[in-house]
C-alpha cells in the first residue's frame, strides 16, 4: 500500500515538472512573466529602487525560458494555450484595477494643491483696496 502512495507521488510530482516545463516553454511566458512584473511595479509605486531589481530578474528569467523553450519543446495544447491567454489578460485587468484608484487619488491630490495654492495667494483686489484707504 505504503509502495502504491509513494509511485502516486513520484508521479505527480513528475506531472508537475513536466507541466511547469511546458507553461516556461510556452510562446506566451514571456509576456505572462512581464504582465505579472507590470502588476508588481504598479503595486511599488514610489520604490522603484525595487523595480530594476524585478526587471533584471524577469529578463534572465525570461531568456532562461528561451533557451529552455528552444532545447526541449512540448507539445503546446489548446487548453495550455487558453489559459496562458486568459491568464495574461487577468493579469492586464487586474494591472489596470490596481492603476486606476491610484490615477483617481493623485488627480485628487493635483487638485487639492492647486486650490489651497490659489487660497494661499495674497489677493491683489484685497491688498489694492487696502492702498487706497
Amino acid at each position: 500500500m505504503e509502495g502504491v502512495r509513494k509511485n502516486d507521488i513520484v508521479e505527480k510530482e513528475s506531472d508537475e515538472e513536466v507541466l511547469k516545463k511546458m507553461i516556461s516553454s510556452h510562446p506566451l511566458y514571456g509576456l505572462l512573466i512581464e504582465s505579472h512584473f507590470n502588476c508588481l511595479k504598479v503595486g511599488l509605486g514610489e520604490f522603484g529602487e525595487f523595480e530594476f531589481d524585478i526587471t533584471q530578474n524577469a529578463k534572465k528569467e525570461m531568456a532562461n525560458s528561451k533557451l529552455k523553450a528552444n532545447t526541449t519543446t512540448p507539445p503546446s495544447s489548446l487548453e495550455l494555450d487558453h489559459f496562458m491567454e486568459a491568464y495574461c489578460m487577468a493579469l492586464s485587468n487586474l494591472k489596470e484595477a490596481i492603476e486606476q484608484p491610484t490615477k483617481e487619488a493623485n488627480s485628487f491630490i493635483n487638485s487639492m494643491h492647486l486650490q489651497l495654492n490659489e487660497l494661499s495667494k495674497p489677493n491683489n483686489n484685497n491688498n489694492n483696496n487696502n492702498n487706497n484707504n
